[in-house]
């Protein structure tokens, strides 16, 4: 048995909060960010939801759900927890309120619904309530592709209800769909085209490890079961394998004094949305590839051999060989699958190798989608950030040029100066949820992305990730052999999603854009994987000299002749060096932002920077600023952040590298190029 409702609430944005820009640039200072978003919200009134359903068509999701722990309290009635005690009323007004704070994730609609589920043996079922906000871009105009999903289902003659809200994109839907009915004998229809929907109907028959085993795709996703026959409940909770998208979780705070704070479950995108409904230091992330359930916990679900064996090494055996072409076309595929989408989308042109080579395989791709579709080519969005005439800005100029120009692409470029900066600081650290001091200063210039891109699109496909499969950062010219190199990009990639995706989700995010990265395809991640990595060796001269043999080398030939449509990337962007997201918008800007904030901090409160944070202890005054910020809005959840071991990336390699500081790149030269106004030809072997 069930009881339940459902709340639909599209926000306005033009009469709450005018322009898009206005609001996702929000953020707060006064008072805690949270406390003072949620008043901005509340009570919206019919004609500004009405506005919003008209107006609302240009503007992935945000989750927020709650239910009862029903498998390890065996409390008497119900407890006194904020998001469930309204459950039974028409407005669960704390559930709107808490949902509305991720409005930046999915400002497209906002839809809560609670209620009650199961039945135990004693008569008491569990409360339950589910909160979520939409950015649609598969199906958008369908309002029935609004979650939560409740969905009922009869599977071998059980009835079940499903409760799920979703954040993500499940590339291989209608794959798992087909299956379903192919193979299991499915006779249960899709309301909607939601690429999510098909989360439920899977929930239903394998359950809860076989869905998230079986999905492709980024996403973070919470199902709430009931079993109508047994009464039984079942709560599940996974995060793709690569952590694309982000999903947290704690025990909810019990508002009588009397009781005891274990008696509920609270989860959220993002832990801006968790303060003041969790006990602090009960929060946790789910790791990349892992699920979660009241009876077993966090589990790993994501086990390839690639990155769980010591001893993998299938270079290793006669026969086994991974041709230039399989690469290509495994790439390719990638990006195919990424490009699905019922609106309009874009890339990000850093500059770098990476971007290039998105945009190289991309850009046909879009060409051939479009003249399927008929009608006038429309030239796609394409971004790129930096300051004026630095690294990454000539080196995106020089690769749009070689594409075809502004026939075939409609190239952005956001210019910033060191003295907007500092300003952004307080914001970016509300909207990115870290600390860590390298993840805060390369988040800063997508932010300006992101906003600028969110304006024309969205969606984007980005470079993300290459570095990890490839060898790509300057400290791999140390390390002393191939097996040292493959253990250290299995290093760094499992921190992928606690790192860059974690930058690269919530920058987007805070500005309702999507972010897609083919690079980390599993499949083609599997691919690369698999390749000897002598090949990905590389020569510390290569890189001096800027020659071949330098980091990535590897990609950077894969991708050295002509695309499909017969274009190139220039030689000065195929061999230029690695830049960090913080380094090639411009090479001195980050010593100017480290010399300001500093000045922020005295010497009596870096003295005393073990005593007040004993966690992660900030070892310079930029690390004690952002620390300070960040426990300003979410107090006590310091154990949350992974950082890097040592201060930053390079640091915890097995081997040492004077290549970088806890302050960045120590040599900031070696990002220059040719197609720099003023700059030295750079070798192009």
């Amino acid at each position: 048995m069930i009881f339940g409702k459902q709340i639909t609430t599209a926000l306005s944005f033009l009469s709450l909060t005018g322009s898009i820009s206005g609001i996702a640039a929000f953020a707060p200072f006064s008072t805690h960010p949270a406390k003072h978003l949620v008043n901005r919200f509340e009570n919206p009134t019919s004609k500004q939801r009405n506005e919003y359903d008209e107006a609302s068509h240009r503007l992935m999701c945000g989750l927020v759900a709650a239910i009862d722990d029903i498998w390890t309290s065996k409390s008497v009635g119900f407890d006194n927890i904020s998001l469930l005690n309204d459950h039974d009323k028409e407005k669960n007004q704390v559930l709107e309120e808490s949902t509305s704070i991720l409005y930046h994730r999915g400002p497209d609609g906002m839809t809560c619904s609670s209620g009650t589920i199961g039945q135990d043996e004693t008569g008491s079922k569990a409360r339950w309530a589910m909160g979520h906000t939409r950015l649609a871009i598969v199906d958008p105009n369908n309002r029935k592709a609004d979650m939560p999903f409740q969905l009922d289902f009869t599977v071998d003659g059980q009835k079940k209800k499903i409760k799920l809200a979703a954040n993500g994109e499940i590339y291989n839907h209608e794959q798992v769909y087909a299956d379903l009915v192919n193979k299991d004998g499915w006779d249960h229809e899709r309301i909607s085209g939601s690429d999510c929907e098909v989360i439920a109907h899977h929930f239903a028959k394998h359950g809860g490890p076989a869905t998230a085993a079986k999905l492709d795709g980024m996403f973070a996703f919470v199902v709430f079961e009931e079993n109508v026959e047994t009464g039984t409940v079942k709560a599940f909770a996974a995060r793709d394998p690569v952590g694309i998208k982000p999903l947290y979780f704690g025990r909810a705070i019990n508002a009588d004094p009397e009781k005891n704070d274990a008696s509920g479950f609270v989860f959220s995108s993002e832990l801006k949305a968790l303060v003041g409904h969790v006990v602090p230091d009960s929060v946790k992330a789910i790791p990349s590839g892992h699920y979660w359930t009241p009876e077993e916990g966090l589990v790993c679900f994501y086990n390839p051999d690639w990155l769980r064996k010591d001893d993998y090494a299938p270079w290793e055996e006669e026969g086994h060989e991974v041709t230039d072409d399989e690469i290509r076309e495994a790439f390719k595929k990638a990006i195919k699958k990424r490009m699905m989408a019922d609106v309009d989308y874009g890339f990000f042109l850093s500059g770098g190798v990476d971007s290039a080579v998105v945009s190289n395989v991309l850009l046909p791709l879009y060409k051939e989608a479009k003249l399927a579709e008929g009608g006038e080519y429309k030239p796609i969005p394409t971004f790129t950030v930096g300051m004026e005439n630095s690294p990454d800005v000539m080196a995106a100029k020089g690769v749009v040029k070689e594409l075809g120009g502004s026939k075939y692409i409609d190239h952005k470029i956001r210019n910033f100066t060191p003295e907007e900066v500092f300003d952004m600081i307080p914001k970016i650290i509300y909207h990115m949820e870290t600390y860590e001091a390298e993840l805060i200063r390369s988040s800063i210039p997508n932010w300006f992305l992101a906003e600028a891109a969110a304006k024309d699109v969205k969606m984007v496909l980005t470079g993300e990730g290459a570095d990890e499969l490839f060898a790509g950062y300057l400290y791999f010219k140390d390390a002393d052999s191939p097996m040292a190199l493959q253990n250290e990009l299995k290093r760094i990639y499992g921190m992928l999603g606690n790192i860059n995706l974690h930058r690269t989700d919530r920058m987007t995010m805070a500005h309702g854009l999507e972010a897609r990265v083919p690079f980390l395809d599993t499949e083609f991640t599997k691919l690369i994987m698999s390749v000897n990595p002598k090949k990905k060796m590389v020569d510390a001269e290569a890189v001096k000299n800027n020659e071949r043999g330098r980091e990535k080398t590897m990609l950077r030939e894969l991708f050295e002749g002509p695309n499909a449509d017969g274009h190139i990337i220039p030689k000065p962007v195929l061999w230029r060096a690695k830049a960090m997201q913080c380094e090639g918008v411009g090479e001195d800007w980050v010593s100017i932002l480290q010399r300001k904030v500093s000045s922020l901090v005295t010497d009596e409160e870096m003295n005393g920077a073990a005593e007040k944070f004993p966690l992660n202890t900030p070892h310079t005054k930029e690390e004690y600023y952002y620390r300070r910020l960040f426990e300003e809005y979410f107090p006590g959840m310091d154990h949350v952040i992974v950082p890097w071991e040592g201060g930053g990336r390079a640091m915890g390699a097995s081997w040492k590298s004077d290549m970088y500081t806890r302050e960045g790149l120590k040599n900031v030269n070696l990002l220059s190029h040719s197609l720099q106004e003023g700059k030295a030809k750079v070798m192009e072997k």
